[in-house]
């Protein structure tokens, strides 16, 4: 069962970092604009966070395993339908499912080892490091395609995805899941006193602002790399693939700050990073300063979501409904910008495109520097992010 669900979250990462380094292959073969790029990243997400919203209900009634195997073919069912039409409303409708079937995956995947393993974070940073290890395949899978069919490289590449998703759907028929309960917590804390709580309300807009950006650049980078004009595909891939790298590595390095620093100037350290190397990725003209700008700029977004929710995890603690409403608010950050780049890059160019998230990235270092987070609290070990 636990090799099952690694085997899952590997895929997710090899797929949802496929659609950003697949991009411009899609883009040129259909022949679609900036605009309606940015409305498939959108897609995705719309539909990453639909299922946060309602995948949670169905295992109370037909159970977890069932539930696993009815969501779980969506994504493999949205990308076998952007093989065979270029037509913007179901490609679309494509992503959305992608992101339908991201997101029920993710969450019974988490549920599942966090229940196995009674809570231990060693798992679940396992579990998420089998992710990072699917992101960092993700590139070389589009480049490798892409060097032996051409411009159908990006094809190959789906078509390599949907054989992965049919071999899951295969395996995880034979998991027993009987024994993992999926029912919600009935503690007492079971309350909406969150909503009056500011540090709350606070690490929510910290989160969304944070989502804006990257959002955007998971699902842009690629585009940004070749578009600008600064490298070739083949070497955007490459830079791609060494952004999860250092992301990966910079997890770790998150955690062991966690325990000497807290949250809040955790937070402040990690979105001055953002602001700094994203300005300096948006003004590159060559590669050096752009490899610049990828590293600091990956190093800077590795720890922020787990350092962020670490900064209400108290809230939290008491309140298990809070992590569901925060999730579903802050959402919207991922699903909104990268279609608003799209737009800004459609009239004016990709690098203007992206220049876009310095607003969302000044909002965040505006938030951080204010955000006074948990009193005399060190920050607990990043929670590893919902990918």
């Amino acid at each position: 069962m636990i090799g099952n669900l690694f085997f899952l979250y590997l895929i997710q990462g090899i797929f949802v970092i496929l659609i950003g380094s697949i991009l411009p292959m899609m883009k040129e073969e259909y022949g679609f604009s900036y605009q309606i790029s940015g409305f498939l990243i959108s897609a995705h997400s719309v539909g990453n966070m639909a299922a946060g919203l309602f995948a949670g209900l169905i295992p109370l009634t037909i159970g977890l395993k069932r539930s696993l195997m009815v969501l779980n073919p969506l994504t493999f069912i949205g990308f076998a339908l952007t093989l065979v039409t270029g037509n913007p409303y179901v490609l679309i409708v494509a992503l959305l499912l992608t992101g339908l079937g991201r997101g029920s995956v993710s969450n019974y995947n988490n549920h599942a080892v966090s229940a196995l393993s009674g809570g231990s974070s060693a798992p679940l940073n396992a579990l998420h490091g089998f992710f990072a290890i699917g992101a960092v395949t993700a590139p070389f899978l589009a480049l490798i395609c892409s060097r032996l069919f051409g411009n159908s490289g990006w094809r190959a590449a789906l078509y390599v995805v949907i054989a992965l998703g049919v071999v899951s759907i295969i395996t995880s028929g034979f998991m027993k899941m009987d024994s993992i309960s999926y029912e919600k917590s009935e503690r007492s804390g079971n309350s909406f006193g969150f909503l009056k709580e500011k540090l709350f309300w606070h690490t929510i807009f910290i989160m969304f602002f944070y989502l804006c950006v990257e959002a955007s650049i998971m699902g842009w980078m690629v585009t940004y790399y070749t578009d600008s004009g600064v490298v070739q595909e083949s070497s955007a891939q490459l830079l791609t693939s060494l952004l999860w790298i250092v992301i990966l590595l910079g997890r770790f390095g998150c955690s062991a700050l966690g325990g000497r620093m807290s949250s809040a100037k955790l937070i402040r350290m990690l979105s001055t990073g953002i602001v700094v190397f994203l300005v300096v990725l948006v003004m590159s003209r060559s590669l050096v300063p752009m490899l610049i700008g990828t590293i600091g700029l990956g190093l800077s977004l590795s720890g922020m979501y787990g350092t962020t929710v670490s900064n209400a995890g108290d809230v939290f603690g008491r309140y298990p409904l809070a992590m569901s409403i925060f999730i579903t608010l802050t959402n919207p950050g991922s699903i909104i910008t990268p279609s608003i780049v799209g737009a800004v890059a459609e009239s004016t160019g990709i690098r203007f495109g992206m220049g876009v998230l310095l607003i969302p990235a000044v909002v965040l270092l505006v938030l951080a520097l204010l955000n006074k987070g948990p009193r005399d609290v060190a920050c607990r070990e990043a929670v590893p992010a919902a990918d």
